[in-house]
């Protein structure tokens, strides 16, 4: 993936669209874009242009029409931007960013079930980790 991936909130709506279903051509992604964001052809073609030449999607020729697709895969954009939100927003501070989540949030019993299992995963991940590097030694 890019390093400087960092996609503004119109880039968002395109890519949540193809991520749906690609490839597209330029007068599905117009009429979603439309009935999205109330975009005009020019507006959902300037942007598709302006993405392109980031790297962030690509054209094929298609028999009538270009065929758009996405550069990126979304799980890596998804975690590229959590990591730059907890920088910026808690300093990187995974802990504050909970404590700050469930204090404000009521958590389910399901949640909590969850983020147990979370942490029991992280939790062997990083005992794995840390053998691995002893073992190694």
């Amino acid at each position: 993936m890019q390093e400087n991936v960092s996609l503004n909130n119109s880039e968002w709506g395109v890519m949540e669209v193809l991520w749906e279903e690609q490839p597209q051509t330029l007068m599905q992604l117009v009429h979603k874009m439309k009935e999205k964001q109330g975009w005009s052809k020019s507006t959902t073609n300037t942007i598709l242009r302006r993405m392109q030449e980031k790297g962030y999607l690509r054209y094929e020729e298609g028999e009538r029409a270009r065929l758009y697709f996405t550069e990126v895969k979304r799980e890596e954009v998804v975690l590229k931007e959590t990591d730059s939100f907890l920088k910026r927003t808690y300093g990187g501070s995974l802990g504050m960013l909970m404590s700050a989540f469930v204090e404000n949030h009521p958590l389910s019993r399901q949640d909590i079930e969850e983020l147990r299992e979370i942490l029991h995963k992280a939790e062997k991940n990083a005992i794995a980790q840390r053998d691995g590097k002893e073992g190694g030694q």
